[in-house]
């Protein structure tokens, strides 16, 4: 009898667990958010009188009760565009981090002493030394913050090396597979792991945030140091679905041949994206072709603007 009841308790916990897993809702199973927010705080490109541009990028995110600061800057745009926009930064519920580039964390330091602890995303590749060489001159990137020094000013530190869940409905892809041959990913022969430039850095910290709503899924990027299109097929893979609807962010597409812009633009068409949203590390050549290709469904969202997804 004791050992039926030890069987019994030890199914029953297996079970209780089984069931704990198929309730813990994947990539697949996003929720259909209703309407998404989105305002450009940092862009290299101002388009209201009342803010200023910088090479960088920063969007607050807002949907439903949450408030999420996507990249923060090169730090000295965000506080005074987000004062002249009318945006609190002390109301944050969470930070993610595209990547470990100045131009996305140079204002992380400034947010978080004045947001309070929040949950910040950001994947463990970005805490890497970094050294750059430009024609004889080599310097190193230096972080705002260490690991360390995060821990005790963050309320959780989620180090994102896979997809991992910001908010409801909102999710971070962590590292992102590099599979399209035609995408020079990184940055080659500009920054480096080492001093002695010996170890090319892949930039491998690159992730980006994707949700759905009822058009379909939206990706948003950082720089896409991964590929806009690895990051639209990882996004593709993880959600289930064949077609994308929209992309923003920056797309490193700013010295990208000729070749790459024209299979980029057949894999936006496989996608079916309906809203190309590509600005920063874009370039203007790049976005101009695109413009050309997608006449009705190109935007560049420079600093100052607002962007509303869902229900459109």
């Amino acid at each position: 009898m004791k050992r039926l009841s030890q069987t019994i308790l030890l199914a029953f916990c297996l079970a209780a667990v089984s069931f704990g897993q198929a309730q813990s809702p994947g990539p697949k199973a996003l929720p259909v958010l209703p309407g998404v927010d989105i305002t450009v705080l940092v862009e290299n490109m101002a388009g209201d009188p009342s803010v200023l541009g910088e090479w960088g990028l920063a969007y607050l995110i807002e949907t439903g009760g949450h408030r999420i600061l996507f990249d923060t800057g090169s730090g000295q745009t965000l506080f005074g565009n987000a004062q002249a926009m009318g945006v609190d930064l002390t109301k944050l519920e969470s930070i993610v981090i595209s990547h470990g580039h100045s131009d996305h964390t140079g204002g992380l330091e400034k947010t978080l002493q004045t947001c309070g602890p929040v949950d910040l995303f950001i994947h463990p590749g970005a805490f890497a030394a970094r050294y750059w060489k430009e024609g004889s001159r080599v310097g190193k990137e230096n972080n705002p913050v260490s690991r360390d020094q995060l821990k005790g000013r963050v309320r959780t530190l989620h180090e994102t090396s896979k997809p991992a869940s910001v908010c409801e409905g909102v999710m971070v892809t962590g590292e992102v597979p590099r599979r399209v041959e035609f995408e020079d990913t990184g940055l080659g022969g500009v920054f480096f792991l080492d001093a002695d430039l010996k170890t090319p850095d892949l930039i491998l910290d690159d992730q980006a945030l994707f949700f759905r709503i009822p058009e379909g899924v939206v990706v948003i990027l950082g720089c896409a140091h991964a590929g806009v299109v690895n990051t639209i097929q990882y996004v593709s893979q993880l959600t289930g679905e064949d077609k994308i609807y929209a992309v923003m962010g920056g797309s490193h597409l700013v010295s990208a041949s000729a070749d790459r812009l024209q299979k980029t633009i057949a894999a936006f068409r496989q996608y079916d994206l309906q809203k190309i949203m590509l600005c920063h590390c874009t370039g203007v050549r790049a976005y101009s072709e695109l413009a050309t290709a997608f006449p009705d469904r190109c935007r560049w969202p420079a600093a100052g603007s607002k962007v509303h997804f869902g229900g459109q």
